[in-house]
């Protein structure tokens, strides 16, 4: 029986060929006979397509403290995802645990909460999820215990009240900290707040629901972005209901949010010009990291590893217990070479704000860099020392380099917003030539709409994917008539020899 028994009625229904055993497959090599008369392309060298795909910038894990880096290779090699999604993950739960209650010193010699947000584009199957549930484990025990806690509580105040004798004052209800927004919303986030635990963290795997839903709706995106940007900002509000008791006064939160979405979602997002001219996406720490998938080998998780990671879940845990309990603010100052590193860090960005230059038209995110440089840098002195009041000039010269690379991310998400569907459809019928055809060799359409990639399989999709080819010079149109596979063909196209 062959080894691909299960799969291949699958592939032959759907067109495509079942995998082989060796890592590459054979490519076709298609010949082409043109008609009589008609003369082979003048091939280019072929461009790349604008932003179709995740750039190929390898996330700065070196930058990341000892301890930090330690439990992102960790939780990355048990997933097998890119780095820069642990990466994203782990420092916001260190951000959620550590720094909810500090401060950290800035350029303007303010203070500002250290907490960060962040921002994760990656495909589905990526394992974003897998990898946010171990990096939020801690934080995912935590909430478990309390709310078993709170419901001992509740029966305990429901027993009390109970034995009381008529005329007693009833003991005050048990509360429980609310501190933690997994559905996205705004109204979820005001009543996590109100719980007051004093700190937030709004955490979403599937943020799609955010971006497509409600809360970005026409008519409330300016009202959602405003409230987000002014809880990075670390002001208060004043939001008086008529259903409710008091003014309205909801006090400023530090906040931590972490949201994760596919790159469909790029042009709804980075696309958008309300939200980057407003400033809502420049608070957020974007990162789009180049797939993994395809070469995922199924290994068993390291036992180094486990006990690296379920400590990191201790730890956290435990952070989290602190911050609960302890509600005293702490503040971080930087050291005189922290504050010059930072200094250099902005000076160096600065000349690129001008007209023309390379951060002209990011200038909301990198004028904040910063900012965020001095966020991660509490963030990371922290988790090596809860007890830190100062941030090193290593650390922040680490920060500084984790958000040159949120920069290149930034720049390049908001050029990938500004295209079409029809690029990203281009660029996935691209992968799939190269990966089927040799160099050179001629194709039908017949063999995309039977065989090619799913969002390609319908006409008008697959004739706009090949118009982006052919501008790029990756492909060629062929004269109506020309044989391919033996066939006269009225729609053909060669892939270019240089592909």
């Amino acid at each position: 029986m062959s080894k691909h028994f299960f799969f291949s009625p699958f592939q032959r229904l759907v067109g495509g060929k079942p995998p082989k055993a060796t890592p590459t497959e054979a490519k076709t090599a298609t010949r082409v006979k043109l008609p009589k008369g008609t003369s082979a392309p003048d091939w280019a060298e072929p461009s790349p397509l604008p932003h179709a795909q995740a750039p190929a910038i390898p996330y700065p894990i070196d930058c990341l403290t000892p301890g930090l880096r330690e439990v992102v290779e960790a939780i990355a090699n048990k997933t097998q995802a890119p780095v820069a999604i642990a990466a994203q993950s782990v420092l916001a739960a260190t951000s959620l645990t550590f720094a909810s209650r500090a401060k950290v010193q800035t350029l303007g010699s303010s203070f500002s909460n250290a907490a960060s947000f962040f921002v994760l584009i990656a495909l589905s199957g990526e394992r974003k999820s897998a990898t946010d549930g171990w990096a939020m484990g801690g934080v995912t025990q935590t909430v478990l215990e309390l709310r078993e806690e709170y419901t001992q509580q509740i029966q305990e105040h429901e027993h009390a009240v109970a034995s009381l004798d008529r005329g007693e004052e009833k003991p005050p209800r048990p509360s429980c900290p609310n501190f933690l927004v997994t559905e996205p919303t705004i109204e979820g986030a005001f009543k996590a707040i109100s719980s007051g635990a004093g700190f937030l963290g709004w955490v979403s795997d599937e943020a799609a629901t955010f971006f497509g839903g409600h809360s970005m709706s026409k008519e409330k995106m300016a009202l959602t972005c405003g409230i987000i940007s002014k809880l990075w900002d670390g002001a208060f509000f004043i939001r008086p209901r008529v259903t409710q008791e008091g003014d309205g006064y909801v006090p400023p939160t530090p906040t931590t949010l972490n949201l994760m979405f596919q790159p469909t979602l790029i042009p709804q997002s980075f696309g958008n010009e309300f939200m980057l001219g407003q400033g809502f996406l420049a608070r957020m720490l974007p990162a789009w990291p180049e797939s993994n998938m395809g070469n995922r080998r199924y290994r068993r998780s390291d036992p180094r590893d486990d006990a690296i990671v379920q400590e990191f879940q201790d730890v956290t845990a435990n952070a989290l217990r602190t911050t609960l309990e302890d509600l005293a603010e702490k503040s971080l100052t930087l050291s005189d070479g922290a504050f010059e590193t930072c200094v250099a860090f902005h000076d160096d960005i600065e000349p690129q704000l001008g007209r023309g230059m390379w951060a002209a038209d990011i200038s909301s995110f990198a004028g904040k860099a910063p900012e965020h440089a001095c966020r991660l840098a509490a963030i990371m002195t922290l988790y090596e020392d809860q007890t830190a009041s100062i941030v090193s000039e290593a650390i922040m010269a680490n920060a500084c380099g984790i958000v040159r690379y949120h920069l290149q991310q930034f720049k390049y998400l908001c050029v990938a917003g500004t295209n079409e569907d029809a690029v990203a459809h281009a660029q996935n019928l691209l992968d799939w030539l190269k990966n089927n055809l040799e160099p050179g060799s001629g194709f039908a359409t017949e063999m995309i709409l039977q065989r090619g990639p799913i969002g390609t399989r319908k006409a008008k999709v697959m004739d706009q994917a090949l118009a982006v080819l052919i501008k790029h010079d990756w492909i060629a149109g062929l004269p109506e008539g020309t044989v391919i596979a033996g066939k006269p063909r009225r729609k053909a196209y060669m892939l270019n020899p240089m592909a």
